[in-house]
């Protein structure tokens, strides 16, 4: 199998490239190709990269990896989750309070693949149990994070997402356009509400998405635990 491991920065994958260095210090995994890339923060730079290595090999599953906001009170934070649908939230213009996406001003197909409804949806299932134990949400993208009590009403009342990052929607697209099977996995490191960062848990956030990242490699590959 060849694996390539997506995340916008290094802290969020960085307890799983740990555990993949103790196996071997090669990229090679019980004979499994494992590339770790390092997109930058954002769906441009998460774009820019996937589009320069995708097509240059054959991989059989993309994983990208990260940390996320919940608008969901019912998941604690820290929680684990598999992203099935993801769009472009904030891609489009302002009719004076209205906000016009670009499928409303035209300027995209709604449903022009890779798009369904306007979503990037995965298509994909992998029978993992370190996978089909966690919840299964539906994400929006955006360039800048929710913060602001009406912006986020205006956002739930016109998405019903779950969570929110900035880089997922980029990712999907990428992968449906290059027919590559992928799954995004991210942990909630906060609620998205009023800007308040002693309220959030990035590390515990990090942690918890790890070890579920670790176990699906202990899946997929067969590596094995330490002894």
């Amino acid at each position: 199998m060849k694996l390539l491991i997506v995340s916008s920065t290094w802290q969020e994958v960085k307890p799983l490239e740990l555990f993949l260095l103790k196996k071997d210090e090669t990229r090679l995994y019980n004979e499994h190709a494992i590339e770790l890339l390092i997109t930058g923060v954002g769906g441009v730079t998460t774009s820019y990269h996937l589009g320069k290595i995708l097509p240059v090999s054959n991989w059989d599953l993309a994983i990208q990896l990260g940390i996320c906001g919940s608008f969901n009170p019912n998941f604690p934070i820290g929680s684990p989750v598999n992203i099935i649908s993801d769009c472009f939230a904030d891609l489009g213009a302002q009719s004076d309070e209205v906000f016009l996406d670009a499928f409303e001003l035209g300027l995209i197909e709604k449903s022009r693949f890779p798009f369904e409804d306007g979503w990037l949806n995965n298509p994909h299932t992998l029978n993992c149990q370190s996978v089909t134990e966690l919840q299964r949400v539906k994400s929006i993208s955006v360039n800048t994070v929710s913060g602001n009590d009406v912006s986020i009403i205006k956002t739930v009342g016109r998405y019903h997402p779950d969570v929110e990052s900035m880089e997922g929607a980029a990712f999907a697209f990428c992968c449906l356009l290059e027919s590559i099977p992928f799954l995004q996995l991210r942990a909630i490191s906060n609620y998205v509400e009023k800007r308040d960062r002693t309220k959030w848990n990035i590390p515990l956030a990090i942690k918890n998405l790890n070890d579920t990242a670790i176990k699906l490699l202990q899946e997929l590959l067969t590596i094995g635990s330490e002894p």
